[in-house]
């Protein structure tokens, strides 16, 4: 992990190929692919998804985070941190900013690695597909997930086979 760590310093993850190249060998998995930056929303913690309306296109935009604009906004960004995991799904921005200052500074929230750290020495790799806040939805689900595999993809080639430990 250090070595590719330290290469991430230097120069883009792989990631964004690895999708590339999956979507054309395979163009029946097209919902993999990155959504449009519209569809990226960070709604101010404070406000709350109107749970009568089903999605958020009537959710006012006046009340977004206004952010700056990454140098590269279609390279997924590897981010190496704490991760919170849970019981049940975080849909409250307010416990969210709660949470993440309590424990330290939690970068995320997830449920399906809940106590592995118990059972084996492991690390978790999320594709992050939403804020964790009520205005939640499945938008960017199927990418977060080819994000994550892409990731795995490239910890595995810095991985030794035979010894399990990174090559020479």
């Amino acid at each position: 992990m250090t070595g590719m760590i330290s290469d991430h310093r230097t120069q883009s993850n792989r990631i964004a190929q690895f999708i590339s190249e999956m979507l054309q060998k395979y163009p029946q998995l097209a919902e993999y692919q990155r959504p449009p930056p519209e569809k990226d929303i960070l709604f101010q913690s404070d406000y709350e998804h109107d749970r009568k309306e089903a999605t958020c296109t009537n959710c006012d935009k006046s009340r977004t985070v206004n952010r700056q604009q990454r140098p590269a906004p279609e390279e997924p960004v590897v981010f190496y941190g704490l991760i919170a995991s849970g019981n049940r799904v975080m849909k409250d921005a307010a416990e969210r900013d709660k949470l993440g200052k309590d424990s330290g500074g939690a970068i995320c929230f997830e449920m399906e690695a809940a106590g592995l750290m118990n059972d084996f020495r492991c690390i978790a790799i999320r594709g992050i597909s939403d804020y964790s806040d009520s205005h939640k939805n499945d938008d960017w689900h199927a990418y977060a997930a080819a994000v994550a595999a892409g990731l795995a993809k490239e910890i595995l080639s810095y991985m030794d086979p035979i010894h399990g430990t990174s090559p020479p």
